[in-house]
């Protein structure tokens, strides 16, 4: 049974570590549970996607752009002119923008146009900007779509989210150091011959490690577009989305981009001409084998 103390010492070392297992494992259940309290259900199909929702969801932030300027080219508030295969001259016309999206496509053109005023085509967009930001959280929160690996109707920015990846660090963190407590463990058994208190080191690691595998399992990792988003989309394709007096050519272009446009549109996505592939490498002429049968009888 070994010493008195000893026996103290070895409950005491695993009674700390069950304790921080402990809590490290409620603070990340109740971390989990608060972040996946404000999960909304996702937005029916029937519930209209607006054009530029269903150009982010079919080609994120650069597509919205392009609807866009497509849209005030084709309201003739903006004169578009390529001058060269990937760069376009814009410059708006009459009253300009109507609307945050077409603001700050423009104010995008403006920051990346060159010393002539001309632009890259098709125009870069960064998720950093604020009105494509607000778009992106909006169908997030709507259960569109995904936010880099969190479950559908999470922001990967929102306060939840990070107060429960700062639970999971933690319990992680504890589980890789457990492992050294049971080494301690065993080490002050031998010196002080109690060996009792070893046997409850392998359920805490059990346990440690169970909780830690429920919490990946929970945690339902959602990237790109959800159902519900691929559903909408769906919805959006039909002919009855069109409403009256609004083009279709602006809701194929959300669909599809710009490659259904005239080659000879100024804003036509010009494509990397196809490379014919490689012809087969023959396969390597190997010798063929030389079979030694060895001397006939009469050599003998």
């Amino acid at each position: 049974m070994g010493t008195w103390w000893g026996n103290l010492l070895g409950a005491g070392l695993l009674l700390a570590g069950l304790m921080t297992v402990r809590t490290t494992a409620v603070a990340l259940r109740r971390a989990h549970r608060a972040m996946t309290a404000g999960i909304r259900p996702p937005r029916a199909p029937d519930e209209r996607l607006d054009l530029y929702e269903l150009a982010y969801l079919r080609g994120g932030g650069e597509r919205v752009v392009q609807v866009a300027l497509l849209r005030m080219h084709a309201d003739r508030r903006l004169e578009a002119r390529r001058v060269s295969k990937r760069r376009v001259a814009l410059r708006p016309l009459g009253r300009g923008p109507r609307d945050e999206w077409e603001k700050a496509a423009l104010d995008l053109a403006a920051r990346a146009a060159d010393e002539e005023g001309n632009v890259p085509w098709p125009l870069p967009a960064s998720g950093d900007e604020p009105v494509i930001r607000a778009l992106r959280d909006r169908l997030v929160l709507d259960g569109l779509r995904g936010d880099d690996g969190h479950p559908a109707g999470v922001l990967r920015r929102s306060p939840a989210a990070r107060h429960r990846l700062q639970a999971r660090n933690r319990h992680d963190t504890v589980v890789r150091w457990l492992p050294a407590v049971a080494v301690a463990g065993l080490v002050l058994a031998v010196v002080t011959g109690s060996y009792l208190p070893l046997l409850g080191h392998p359920p805490l690691l059990w346990w440690a490690h169970r909780v830690k595998a429920q919490a990946q399992r929970v945690f339902t990792s959602v990237y790109g577009v959800t159902d519900a988003g691929r559903a909408a989309i769906a919805a959006a394709e039909r002919p009855e989305w069109i409403r009256k007096g609004e083009p279709a050519r602006l809701r194929n272009l959300a669909v599809d981009g710009t490659q259904i446009l005239s080659t000879r549109h100024p804003l036509h996505e010009p494509q990397e001409p196809r490379r014919n592939a490689p012809p087969p490498t023959p396969p390597e002429a190997r010798p063929e084998p030389v079979v030694y049968e060895g001397p006939g009888l009469g050599g003998l």
